[in-house]
């Protein structure tokens, strides 16, 4: 494993000196102790799939099957698909459903294409999410040509409202009342990125969904619908926050004067915001964000249940700021998404909406905490507390599944470069547990010796001469866009070794493990940006 590091460990000596942290260890880059004590008796949720959606923004390719087999290895646990720019404007090529007006002044439109795109997508076995966006280039006057195609707002929203309208009784028409009503719907794309994805005014969106709304429930009245998935609302005080105006749309929502039907407020039944992670930035971050949204939410009754979803979700850029256009393939991903997951539960986050968790079908470690994740799907969620001495993010997500004790533990540090050790006495109180009870004891481990395939990647491109891109970001999942096509012939030449280092190991298997009275203690060394399943069994 020494030559396969070797490429990692010069790289994090040079982001150290870069950072100019060459001086002994801070306090807080120390190995540390903690006690972690699961309570089994104490139920507090359930363990629920919040990894199912992935992002999919050109939605005619689904009609494509090599385009397909390209995205499920990228995303192969993702079973919904949220198709945006489904109703056009995106580019003038695709989904043009949107033929013009009438001389009786009504849309006129053909959504057999729409149709077909839908149907294709059921056939693959995916459960389609509806992002109405973008209006089409036509409908505009003049239409805004931006880097997410055309965002201006419709010269007339009737005519928006009649578009949408048919779209959906199309669909209704097709796959039934019931199907279709279980589907969700947004209303755009991040609408206070301006002018990337609405070129108009706050205001004018609001008129938008105001109008949007009205047209899906004149179909579905019980629709599951919202507004795009704002930026993220963290950064309070800073000229950034001021700048952004999403969380306004529920005030809107909630007690404006709906451009549409002249009452007040506007149907909303989900919240979304993206938020995107860096190398390097504490994980604490994502609860200002969400604790942003759901504070205005609870300002109004009618909203104070409505649930949040994170409509997009990566970590999109290395410690240098380069962006990871396919995310990160280092353990690091993993501990993080493990801290992450047990934040997302404990917010009761509905979705992050998926990017990449593969690369061409050889998971990435983060990939395989959402292995270990769906392993815990439908267990009782139980209380977990963590006392520690140093400043690690290190704790558990436990679940009771039948007769099943599963704790995932996880270390996680912000930094890459200073992999730090922390020493955990992990106690699992269990009234079922009688004093020389025999358990079985089975575990799974994710670290920089197992499944963290990125550094034998990198050693072999070293090794045949090919060098990362210029811009590229560190261990980028996409090997097109990290080392350009000689990488690729590399991944091509080595990926069934690739796929033998990301196999999620068990590192043990069906041990006994002795209880106390009411109790089992086990000692777990956790090496840096390490995660471990434990699963625990009543002997037989």
């Amino acid at each position: 494993m020494v030559a396969a590091c070797s490429g990692a460990m010069a790289r994090a000596a040079e982001s150290d000196a870069a950072a100019g942290n060459n001086a002994p260890p801070t306090p807080e880059l120390s190995p540390g102790k903690r006690t972690i004590t699961v309570s089994a008796d104490k139920p507090v949720g359930t363990c629920y799939s919040f990894w199912t959606v992935g992002n999919f923004n050109k939605p005619h390719l689904v009609l494509d099957p090599k385009s397909m087999k390209d995205y499920r290895d990228a995303v192969p646990l993702v079973t919904e698909l949220n198709l945006v720019y489904f109703l056009g404007g995106r580019d003038e090529e695709h989904n043009r459903w949107f033929l013009g007006v009438g001389p009786d002044g009504k849309v006129r439109a053909d959504f057999t294409g729409m149709i077909a795109q839908l149907k294709a997508t059921l056939d693959a076995g995916y459960t389609p999410r509806i992002v109405l966006d973008n209006v089409p280039y036509a409908m505009s006057d003049p239409p805004r040509q931006s880097f997410y195609g055309n965002t201006a707002p419709p010269k007339d929203e009737r005519l928006w409202h009649q578009y949408v309208e048919a779209a959906v009784r199309a669909m209704v028409k097709a796959f039934g009342r019931r199907t279709v009503s279980r589907w969700r719907f947004r209303v755009g794309t991040e609408p206070d990125l301006r002018p990337g994805h609405w070129a108009g005014t706050k205001e004018q969106y609001f008129a938008h969904y105001d109008y949007t709304v009205d047209a899906v429930t004149r179909v579905l009245p019980e629709a599951i619908i919202g507004p795009g998935n704002i930026l993220n609302p963290a950064g309070r005080g800073t000229r950034y926050f001021r700048n952004k105006w999403g969380l306004d749309i529920i005030d809107h929502a909630a007690t404006g004067t709906n451009a549409c039907t002249g009452k007040t407020g506007t149907r909303m039944t989900i919240f979304s915001c993206s938020w995107y992670a860096r190398v390097g930035r504490p994980v604490e971050k994502f609860d200002e964000a969400m604790e942003a949204m759901r504070t205005r939410l609870d300002r109004y009754r009618q909203f104070a249940d409505v649930p949040i979803e994170v409509g997009e979700f990566a970590v999109l850029h290395d410690e240098r700021g380069r962006r990871l256009y396919a995310g990160d393939t280092t353990e690091w991903s993993a501990s993080f998404y493990a801290a992450l997951a047990d934040r997302v539960y404990a917010r009761g986050i509905e979705q992050l909406y998926e990017w990449d968790h593969a690369t061409g079908g050889v998971f990435h470690p983060r990939g395989h905490v959402i292995e270990m994740l769906t392993r815990m799907v439908g267990g009782r969620r139980l209380a977990v507390t963590v006392r520690g001495e140093s400043a690690a993010n290190c704790g558990a997500i436990a679940c009771r599944k039948a007769e099943n004790l599963f704790v995932l533990l996880y270390n996680h540090r912000p930094r890459r470069e200073h992999k730090v050790r922390e020493s955990v006495h992990l106690v699992i109180a269990d009234p079922r547990m009688k004093a020389g009870d025999t358990w079985r004891l089975s575990e799974w481990t994710i670290d920089q010796q197992r499944t963290a395939w990125a550094y034998a990647f990198e050693a072999d491109c070293e090794a045949a001469g090919v060098k990362p891109l210029p811009k590229a970001g560190l261990y980028e999942g996409s090997p097109l866009r990290l080392y350009g096509e000689p990488g690729c012939e590399v991944f091509r030449k080595n990926a069934d070794k690739y796929a033998r280092l990301a196999r999620l190991p068990r590192t043990k298997d069906d041990v006994a493990v002795q209880a106390a009275d009411g109790h089992l203690a086990l000692d777990v060394e956790m090496s840096g940006h390490s995660v471990r399943l434990i699963q625990l069994s009543r002997a037989p």
